[in-house]
């Protein structure tokens, strides 16, 4: 088992290494793949959002590129 490391914090939470956050964050990765199989049919409102992500992914965006804000 790898060793993973929490700790209470200051502000009353726990704090976790990048180690074991990794970890966690794997974990709900598998778990979620498990659930949500390819043939898995979204819910309509979440379909329609990734429909609308796929249309604006390769639109240009709105911010300029580092080159073009030195420039200025």
């Amino acid at each position: 088992m790898a060793n993973l490391s929490a700790r209470p914090s200051s502000h009353g939470g726990i704090e976790i290494d990048h180690r074991t956050s990794v970890a966690v964050c794997d974990g709900i990765g598998e778990r979620l793949r498990d659930q949500m199989k390819p043939s898995a049919t979204l819910p309509r409102h979440l379909q329609e959002l990734m429909n609308r992500f796929r249309e604006i992914e390769d639109a240009p965006s709105i911010v300029p590129d580092a080159g073009m804000a030195r420039q200025r």
